[in-house]
């Protein structure tokens, strides 16, 4: 039997891949393809003491790394092959801190980091409960990473969940565009406070703990509340501790290397569970990981959405559990999906007539 023989039988027993696997790896075999007829396709690795494999032969191997339920992620030259369906939240965390880690967006001098977003926004109010749609696109000047020099939105339908619904509201094709500094509070903001994070995630996830527990000591104090007992604290720092990950782990304007760091966290919260189907803003279908913190009044529950058998990171929804007359509500608390992150020389010309947005 020859090596070619050989594989076939091997892969022949194996179980069918997963349909996203399967997708995935067609969509690879297609981009290679593409390469290759554009002459831009890296030449392939030599390996001492090996026989070669012509690059005809790439769309073969990847089958039969689909067979097995494997895909390479495409991350740099050592990208490492993951399973399609991890056993646990905290592996697929892993995962995708090791796929974070190579993905990082780095604009030159002269050059801008561009962001496009998707989201459903929440509020709530005297005018009751409602969502909205909003397409967010950020430019972000290489010499100042923590200043936005353009955030344009385009808001788009409101969906009322009780009461009478908004009324000051930008109209649904209402576009909008906020210069740096134009707002005190920027719509995206600036990244929280990350320079002086450990590289480490252990390290990174004592620090946060360390922080929320002065802080929630400090607004103890603060509120004049001598009475709360270790329980109740325990359960706001937890809160604190979370909502923080979450927040640092879907915000565009940290380093990948960061959001790396920040799975790596993650991946060792206790109550992380992993959520098999989920679906973005988008309508993009993939597997997610949920981190659900109690309080008082409730609890909220956020999540972070993963490409299927790559990991890379789609977006994240937020639900909100509201206790009312014994039984707990349950509303959408906000989206967003990543659409496109990189690298362009330029930002778009503001209108002359536009106006100040209307939240600023």
């Amino acid at each position: 039997m020859n090596e070619l023989e050989a594989i076939k039988a091997h892969h022949d027993s194996l179980p069918e891949p997963a349909p996203e696997v399967t997708a995935r790896a067609w969509v690879l075999v297609a981009e290679e393809m593409e390469a290759e007829r554009a002459g831009t396709a890296r030449p392939a690795r030599r390996f001492p003491g090996r026989r070669l494999v012509m690059r005809a032969g790439l769309a073969a191997g990847l089958a039969a790394a689909v067979t097995a339920g494997l895909v390479m992620v495409r991350g740099g030259e050592d990208s490492a092959p993951f399973v399609a369906a991890p056993a646990s939240a905290a592996e697929l965390l892993r995962n995708a801190a090791t796929v974070a880690a190579k993905e990082d967006v780095r604009p030159g001098p002269g050059q801008y980091f561009y962001v496009d977003q998707e989201a459903v926004t929440f509020a709530s109010g005297s005018e009751g409960d409602y969502t909205r749609h909003v397409r967010r696109e950020m430019w972000m000047p290489a010499e100042d990473p923590a200043k936005p020099a353009l955030t344009r939105s385009t808001y788009g339908q409101i969906q009322v969940i009780s009461g009478p619904g908004p009324t000051q509201v930008q109209a649904p094709g209402t576009v909008e565009y906020e210069r740096a500094g134009q707002c005190r509070r920027g719509s995206l903001g600036a990244p929280p406070q990350v320079a002086d994070l450990p590289a480490d995630p252990d390290r990174l996830l004592a620090k946060i703990r360390q922080d929320a527990t002065a802080f929630v000591r400090s607004d103890q104090a603060r509120r004049g509340e001598t009475e709360l007992g270790q329980g109740e604290i325990d359960m706001r720092v937890d809160k604190v501790v979370a909502s923080r990950l979450l927040k640092l782990a879907q915000n565009p304007l940290i380093s990948s290397r960061t959001r790396a760091t920040i799975f790596g966290a993650l991946s060792k919260m206790p109550t992380v569970t992993i959520v098999p189907e989920l679906t973005d803003t988008a309508g993009r279908r993939g597997v997610g990981v949920s981190l659900k913190f109690e309080h008082p009044s409730g609890w909220e529950r956020g999540e972070l959405i993963f490409e299927p058998g790559t990991y890379r990171f789609l977006g994240s929804r937020s639900w909100i559990g509201r206790k009312e007359g014994g039984q707990v509500e349950e509303i959408p608390g906000g989206s967003m999906a990543v659409m496109s992150v990189k690298v362009v020389d330029s930002v778009p010309e503001v209108p002359k007539d536009a106006a100040k947005p209307m939240f600023c």
